[in-house]
C-alpha cells in the first residue's frame, strides 16, 4: 500500500503562554477601574449602571457592593435624578465659546489650561483649541518632539490692539539711521548735567585697569638648631673609626 500523506496540521496563533485578553477582570476592583477608564475615553456620554456594564464589560458593577464603590469613586459623576453615570472632568466644557470662556477665567488668574483636561470633556477640544489659536485668541504650547498642543493660554491682545501697534516704515528707517555716539561724546555731552559727575565715574570705574595679583610668596624651611651642643663642630657626615679593642 502507497504511504497515507500526513495531513498538515492548521496554524494556531494563539499564545498559551499568555492569559487570553478578554477585557475583563475578576476583581471587584479591577472592573470598577475598567468601568472608569471607559467613560473616561467617552467623554460626554452619560450611561446607566446596565449599560455601562454592558458597553465596558463588567458585569460585576452591578453589585450593590461594586455600584456603592463606583458611585463613591472621586472621577464618576452620579445623578441620582436619573441614575445616570458620568465622567467628572477637571474642566467641563462642550463647545468652542465654553473653551474661551474657561480660557478667559484661568487667564484673570496667569495661568493655562491643560490640553488634556480639555480632551476628558469634549472630544472636540483639540480642533476648537486650533481654531482659537488661529483666530489669536489663544496661545498654544506644544512639545519639542512631537509639536502635539500641551497647553493653552488665553491672549487678552485683540487683533485691533494688535494693528494699532504696527510701527511704520517710515519711523523704523529713521531709528535705524540714527548714529549710536561714541562713549567719549557722551560722557562730554552729558557733564553739564546732573548725570554727568556720574557717568564719569562708572566710566571711569568701567575703565580702570586692575591689578594683577601678586604671586604669595613661598616660605623656605628653616634652619634646624642643634640641641645637643656635645657634638658641635663634628662632620656628621664621615664615617669615623670606632675605638679600637685593647
Amino acid at each position: 500500500m502507497p504511504p497515507v500523506a500526513k495531513k498538515p496540521k492548521p496554524k494556531n496563533n494563539i499564545v498559551y503562554s499568555q492569559p487570553k485578553d478578554t477585557h475583563q477582570g475578576k476583581n471587584e476592583n479591577t472592573q470598577i477601574h475598567l468601568a472608569v477608564t471607559f467613560l473616561k475615553d467617552s467623554p460626554g456620554m452619560t450611561l446607566s449602571l446596565q449599560d455601562l456594564s454592558i458597553m465596558a464589560d463588567v458585569p460585576m458593577i452591578m453589585e450593590e457592593s461594586a455600584a456603592e464603590k463606583l458611585r463613591a469613586h472621586p472621577k464618576i459623576q452620579f445623578h441620582p435624578a436619573t441614575n445616570l453615570y458620568s465622567y467628572k472632568a477637571e474642566i467641563v466644557v462642550d463647545s468652542k465659546d465654553a473653551i474661551l470662556t474657561e480660557m478667559q477665567r484661568h487667564g484673570k488668574k496667569g495661568v493655562g489650561v491643560s490640553i488634556k483636561n480639555l480632551k476628558e470633556s469634549w472630544k472636540g477640544s483639540v480642533d476648537a483649541i486650533l481654531e482659537l489659536e488661529q483666530e489669536g485668541k489663544v496661545i498654544i504650547i506644544r512639545s519639542g518632539k512631537d509639536d502635539n498642543p500641551k497647553f493653552a493660554f488665553w491672549n487678552p491682545i485683540t487683533q485691533e490692539q494688535r494693528d494699532m501697534q504696527i510701527i511704520d516704515d517710515e519711523f523704523k528707517t529713521m531709528w535705524l539711521e540714527q548714529n549710536v555716539p561714541e562713549d567719549a561724546d557722551i560722557v562730554r555731552s552729558l557733564s553739564s548735567g546732573d548725570q554727568g559727575m556720574t557717568l564719569t565715574v562708572s566710566h571711569a570705574m568701567a575703565t580702570k585697569p586692575q591689578q594683577k595679583k601678586k604671586a604669595r610668596k613661598v616660605n623656605k624651611p628653616r634652619p634646624t638648631k642643634l640641641t645637643n651642643t656635645h657634638i658641635q663642630g663634628v662632620d656628621l657626615s664621615i664615617d669615623y673609626p670606632g675605638p679600637s679593642a685593647s
